[in-house]
């Protein structure tokens, strides 16, 4: 009496294992794909975020439109400004040079006296110390 109806326990608990073995084996088969898929879509986030890396990079190197017209403004700012400290500078020197003119600095005996220190009869004379 009790072992046919351990043997159909027996039997349904089977059936049970036989189901749940159907059951794990399917979940490990998602489980794979799952990681297949996570695996793949990683190796795609990668290859995205480098493709936006290098996009970001080369707009950083290369000026828009924008910037390029005040890049051009300025350049041209630039060059005027060359031009007006060119001239300037060439006042500057024709006026320097009048002024030495009006000094007398530019004269004869101005020029010939301008060694006359190294002429000079009470210049001091070098010592051995002055020399080391």
């Amino acid at each position: 009496m009790f072992g046919s109806r351990n043997r159909k326990r027996i039997a349904a608990l089977q059936v049970r294992v036989e189901a749940l073995v159907e059951q794990r084996d399917a979940a490990e088969r998602d489980a794979a794909d799952y990681l297949g898929a996570a695996k793949r879509t990683a190796s795609r986030n990668v290859h995205l975020g480098d493709q936006l890396e290098a996009a970001r990079n080369a707009a950083a190197r290369r000026p828009s439109a924008r910037h390029e017209g005040r890049i051009e403004r300025l350049a041209r700012a630039v060059a005027g400004l060359r031009k007006e400290l060119a001239a300037e500078t060439r006042r500057a020197d024709r006026l320097q040079s009048r002024l030495d003119d009006a000094c007398g600095i530019t004269t004869p005996a101005v020029e010939e006296g301008a060694m006359w220190q190294h002429r000079r009869s009470d210049r001091p004379l070098a010592t051995k110390a002055d020399l080391t």
